[in-house]
């Protein structure tokens, strides 16, 4: 199982939250996208949709991966998270994700996770795995294509690791799917339970309306009553509803790097038209964190303040 945060560590977070409140705003994560490349082609995946639009170079190097990670350390960033593109695709020579794990816990970083879509392979060596989980096996292969749910289902099998979770992002195409989808979580002994998000568009025509979002929060609060592992709060759930949500949003509690080595001190969308229709679950929990929401310090925590 995995351990409670050392007296260190809290007391490291609880100087960010004080400081946070008082002014000081320095990113608690670093949040690295190694790489463009992907094995899938999602519907509603803007990396795809702009593939011809991508800056060179297209991934990071193992030394510039290195220097970024000891940088965003240095800003203050205590957890780290990789992302793409699919992040197990990444290889600089005879290294790949593993390496990057290694040398983000050599660093001091006190949690070192990263998303994946699960079908080319699920690397243990991280604290946190997210793994992207858009329905059951019929929604989710006609979002990702034929055969992944399958793939990821039999990747989760060979693992031990104990602290999974699924994020599933609504859209269009899955919005009759949720109970299924959040059934599906419930059912696998690996996934210790399940992140919803809204789609952020780019691509447009998947975004949802409000009152569909309404339905679908509502819907995910009758879902957590029952019982079910959604790991949203119930608070963070309904402000997924305020659609732009710059005034709220702790944009500095995240670095983002991209793989042309580009530095944002915040979401890069911000200030976009994408960013005023977020869909982001994490901003509403920073945001719900950094006001001194009880519940989103416990829960989020729980989920992320822990060391495999």
């Amino acid at each position: 199982m995995a351990k409670l945060v050392s007296a260190g560590q809290f007391t490291y977070y609880a100087r960010w939250w004080l400081g946070s409140v008082f002014g000081r705003k320095n990113a608690l994560v670093n949040t690295m996208m190694i790489n463009f490349q992907c094995n899938l082609k999602c519907k509603h995946c803007s990396v795809q949709g702009n593939a011809d639009l991508l800056p060179e170079p297209h991934q990071l190097s193992y030394d510039i991966a290195k220097e970024e990670m000891q940088w965003g350390f240095d800003e203050g960033a205590r957890v780290l998270f990789f992302e793409g593109g699919e992040p197990t695709l990444w290889k600089d020579g005879d290294k790949d994700l593993r390496d990057l794990i290694k040398a983000g816990r050599d660093i001091g970083y006190f949690v070192v996770g990263y998303t994946t879509n699960g079908t080319n392979v699920i690397y243990e060596d991280s604290d946190v795995i997210s793994i992207s989980l858009d329905g059951p096996r019929d929604v989710h292969d006609s979002i990702r294509g034929a055969g992944t749910y399958d793939k990821l289902m039999a990747n989760l099998d060979k693992l031990s690791h104990p602290n999974i979770f699924a994020n599933m992002v609504l859209m269009k195409d899955n919005k009759d799917a949720l109970r299924r989808t959040v059934e599906a979580a419930a059912a696998n002994k690996h996934i210790r339970g399940i992140m919803l998000n809204f789609i952020t568009p780019p691509p447009h025509d998947q975004a949802l309306s409000l009152d569909e979002k309404k339905a679908l929060v509502d819907e995910a609060l009758m879902l957590k009553k029952e019982g079910y592992p959604i790991l949203n709060g119930t608070k963070a759930l309904k402000e997924m509803l305020i659609e732009d949500y710059t005034e709220l949003c702790p944009y500095w509690a995240s670095a983002f790097v991209l793989p042309d080595c580009s530095h944002h001190y915040g979401c890069p969308m911000r200030g976009t038209e994408s960013c005023k229709e977020c869909g982001f679950t994490a901003v509403r929990e920073y945001s719900l964190i950094v006001r001194g929401n009880p519940t989103a310090i416990r829960e989020m925590s729980k989920r992320f303040a822990y060391s495999k």
